[in-house]
């Protein structure tokens, strides 16, 4: 059987300077929507992108997908340099898992994920989502990610 396939573009979301600015840095680790991640086979991700500015700080895009065709996009950055950074982010995505994820810090040997809201993924139908990671008010995006169930 034939199954037509549509790609939905998402346009990727930018986080406002007015945001940066008002950032205020604190020693805390990330807050909000930063949670600790646990990756296991549920989890498909594109490859760690080193940040372009700021090397040692590596980030990069999953959908995790569980049996009941749900998924969610999950912002993953790695701050492996010498010092805390300033962090931030935005997620986008075809299937409407999609955040701002909130200014924090991100302290050295930590790992932290950004996790969007969980949807519901339609069969038939490939969608694409991005991440996008602001490392001390320098932007970077990640590569796309594509969504399908069959």
């Amino acid at each position: 059987m034939n199954i037509n396939r549509h790609v939905s573009r998402v346009t990727t979301l930018a986080v406002g300077t007015a945001a940066a600015a008002a950032m205020a840095v604190s020693p805390a680790s990330a807050a909000t929507n930063w949670k600790e991640v646990n990756t296991n086979a549920t989890w498909k991700c594109e490859p760690t992108m080193q940040h372009s500015v700021y090397p040692g700080v590596g980030f990069q895009g999953c959908v995790v997908m569980n049996a009941q065709g749900d998924a969610q996009v999950v912002l993953v950055v790695t701050n492996n340099g010498p010092k805390g950074v300033r962090l931030g982010g935005s997620i986008a995505s075809g299937f409407g898992s999609s955040t701002t994820c909130a200014d924090s810090v991100l302290n050295p040997g930590f790992t932290r994920g950004c996790f969007a809201p969980t949807k519901h993924v339609t069969p038939g139908y490939v969608y694409e989502s991005r991440v996008t990671v602001k490392v001390n008010d320098s932007v970077q995006h990640g590569r796309s990610l594509l969504t399908a169930r069959g």
